[in-house]
């Protein structure tokens, strides 16, 4: 009984019959007798109208096909077939009649174009077979096929030898396996030396094979045997496959011909597999062992079994990459194949982070992390509950190491502060060619910034990644040996320039929030726990996923000079608003204080308002006239580094004369509140630049006395004062900071 699918069929196929004059015939249509079997229709097809070109199908005037409609139509696609075996030696012909019609049914067969697409598509296939255009120029050739009856699959993981006539014999190291699949590793040739552990036996072709592989052992060796490889090679081979492994295990036989590559370009070896069982392989065993000169049994005993043995062909699962194309090639991933990266931290993006590098096709990763894998973060970090007690780093390389054994995983439960201390483990660190900073730690961003503090300085680009509370925003930076700051020094700029947007409030709340209800931590367990944020494993793969991506393209295209940030936003997901930012800062000009030991870092905005100043006061004042200002920005005590952010001209009731630059206080008090609140403390007052117009900047014996006096006054509270002075003139200035502190005048 039809279906319904089957009469849609049915009347479309009717449609095309009467529409093609003639070209297409319906011989005789077999009905289902029940429910769920297929229309059987036996079709006349007119091939003389298409072109026929050497190497082509050489169809008849007109040719037979079986057409099957199942019942599942059009959910299921249907079956076509010569009615004969005469095409059985082409390329896209299938056990011997069985036309291959589509590379890939899932995604080309369209359900709702019925049998008028399928007809299409049949009148595309003969017109290309007679072309010889079934494998275009260009394209990837259609490989032979062996009809697998095993399901243990084999996984060459090497590029095969190169085959020179009439043939190479080796074999390929088993390097790992299960009940499921073997992989092989290297191919050694069978003059080579031969190295223990377990082996596969192999043959290498320089030419083809039958499209369809032959299904019994005799009529295999009668195929190699006709393309001059001596029955011997391929017994002494197994033979020597079966000594080299242990009882009960199968043994596996590869077979390569030149089959593979693209259509008018070189040919690369089609591998196929062939399984013998274990038991036959340990009756071999025995019969070997058991042989002797005089009575060579092995031998007789192998002939006798080629004679009547049918083959158990294996599917090859390729991860040759000279047959692969990674499914990432295009991808920003593919930037991480091959390289080095040290992960600072295996936790909630740690971990989630090296699987994304190990898929990656990364070379090497060390990883840090002190802590154990607790239980209540299974939740969303990438570990197992069999890993809980073990150190997060180790755990994290015995993952990626189950994800790709490629990866050369190195795992440290040091405290990655004292690590950095140490410079034989900090060499080790900087010798990759990428730092991701995963720790979301203000001492390890401290201790990474005191590290390379020194100027210039040379290290590989610092990556460093952390999540809101709620894993829903992302902040990310990347710090490069031209910039003197790393992570500490990075967050910071981004906090000040999100605090110049008004649509940046969000993650100024998120990442340095001044509710009360955020500034409370959030602690799992009761006690002493450590705080985190809140979120689930989705969160953080995907914002783990959305920063590695991004750090993969600043990394392609890295700028020497420039630091970078961005945050990510997942909030648009509730809100519909997605607000993201992505900020780009020149390097800082770095001076040196020579009387306290502050590096002092000056941006570029800065230097830039303070030369506009400069060239104001040139232009009203004449060019020898002093001028100057105020500098806003932080100074950290630790790390002695002094920042110079924003700078204001000279306030109202200044004084400025070719002698001297007497700074005013009017507006001072109003300008630090206002860059105080709007920047949540990062920028405030640090003291005061002017000019000596056409000479040095060095400070004159007025400025040491007006330090002395502002240092133990008691109206200014302050531990230090910077000054910065510009010589020569606004067009090439010339430019010194110092750093006095109060201590240097006390008693």
């Amino acid at each position: 009984m039809k279906s319904d699918g089957q009469a849609w069929a049915l009347a479309q196929l009717a449609e095309i019959v009467q529409a093609s004059s003639g070209s297409l015939e319906v011989i005789d249509t077999v009905e289902p007798t029940e429910d769920g079997e297929a229309v059987v229709v036996s079709l006349s097809v007119d091939c003389s109208g298409y072109p026929r070109k050497p190497g082509g199908i050489p169809f008849r005037t007109r040719e037979r096909l079986l057409l099957k409609i199942p019942a599942n139509f059009p959910l299921e696609v249907p079956r076509l077939d010569f009615a004969h075996k005469r095409y059985g030696d082409f390329s896209h012909v299938q056990w011997g009649s069985y036309i291959c019609l589509y590379q890939a049914t899932d995604s080309e067969w369209q359900p709702e174009d019925g049998l008028f697409g399928y007809m299409q598509r049949i009148d595309d296939w003969l017109r290309a077979a007679a072309a010889d255009e079934l494998d275009p120029a260009g394209m990837p050739l259609h490989p032979p096929v062996t009809y697998a009856v095993s399901s243990l699959k084999i996984v060459p993981t090497q590029n095969t030898p190169v085959v020179e006539p009439p043939f190479w014999a080796g074999y390929a190291k088993i390097i790992r396996e299960n009940e499921n699949r073997i992989e092989l590793g290297e191919w050694i040739e069978s003059q080579g030396t031969i190295p223990d552990g377990r082996l596969a036996a192999a043959v290498l072709l320089p030419t083809g094979m039958p499209h369809e592989y032959p299904k019994s052992v005799s009529e295999l060796l009668e195929e190699l045997k006709a393309r001059d490889l001596p029955i011997k090679v391929i017994r002494l081979m197994i033979q020597l496959g079966v000594l080299r492994g242990e009882s009960g295990q199968p043994l596996i036989f590869i077979l390569g011909a030149a089959m593979r590559g693209i259509a008018g370009g070189p040919r690369l070896q089609h591998l196929a597999a062939w399984r013998i069982d274990a038991q036959r392989v340990d009756e071999m065993r025995e019969a070997i062992r058991a042989s002797t000169s005089d009575d060579p049994s092995d031998v007789t005993e192998f002939y006798e079994w080629a004679a009547k043995a049918t083959i158990e062909w294996c599917s090859i699962l390729e991860d040759r990459p000279e047959i692969v194309t990674r499914r990432d090639a295009e991808s920003a991933s593919a930037w991480w194949a091959g390289r080095h990266v040290v992960l600072l931290g295996c936790g909630a993006i740690g971990s989630a982070v090296a699987m994304l590098l190990a898929r990656a096709g990364v070379a090497k990763l060390q990883l840090y992390d002190k802590d154990v894998v607790k239980p209540g973060v299974l939740v969303r970090q990438l570990f197992d509950r069999y890993q809980i007690g073990a150190n997060k780093a180790k755990a994290t390389a015995q993952n990626i190491r189950y994800t790709n054994y490629g990866v050369e995983a190195l795992s440290s439960p040091a405290d990655i502060v004292r690590l950095l201390e140490v410079p034989e483990r900090r060499a080790d660190i900087l010798a990759a060619d990428v730092i991701i900073n995963a720790t979301a730690s203000t001492m390890v961003a401290t201790s990474l910034e005191k590290q390379f503090r020194t100027w210039p300085k040379a290290h590989p680009p610092i990556v460093s990644m952390a999540l809101g509370h709620k894993a829903d925003q992302g902040l990310m930076t990347m710090a490069v040996q031209g910039v003197p700051g790393i992570t500490l020094d990075l967050d910071r700029r981004a906090k000040i320039a999100l605090s110049n947007l008004e649509k940046g409030k969000h993650v100024l709340d998120e990442f340095w929030p001044v509710s009360p209800d955020r500034t409370r931590l959030f602690q799992p367990e009761p006690g002493c726990s450590s705080p985190t944020f809140r979120g689930s494993a989705a969160d953080v793969m995907a914002l783990s996923a959305l920063m590695t991506n991004v750090a993969s393209r600043w990394l392609a295209s890295p700028s020497l000079v420039a630091a970078r940030a961005r945050s990510f936003d997942l909030t648009g997901q509730r809100t519909g608003a997605l607000n993201e930012f992505e900020f780009e800062w020149p390097t800082d000009i770095v001076l040196v204080d020579g009387r306290n030991g502050y590096q002092i870092r000056v941006t570029q905005a800065a230097l830039a308002g303070m030369r506009a100043w400069m060239r104001r006061s040139e232009r009203v004042n004449g060019r020898r006239v002093e001028t100057g200002g105020i500098l806003f920005g932080h100074a950290d005590e630790f790390l002695k580094i002094l920042w110079v952010d924003e700078i204001s001209g000279p306030p109202p009731d200044s004084l400025q004369s070719p002698t001297a630059f007497v700074c005013g206080t009017a507006g001072v008090s109003e300008m630090n509140t206002e860059k105080t609140r709007r920047t949540r403390k990062s920028v405030a007052f640090v003291g005061m630049w002017h000019t000596h117009p056409g000479g040095i900047p060095l400070p004159s014996n007025t400025d040491y006395g007006a330090m002395a006096n502002l240092l133990t006054s008691k109206e200014f509270q302050a531990k230090r004062f910077l000054m910065i002075i510009i010589g020569a003139d606004s067009s090439r200035p010339l430019i010194t900071g110092t750093v006095f502190e109060r201590a240097d005048y006390q008693q």
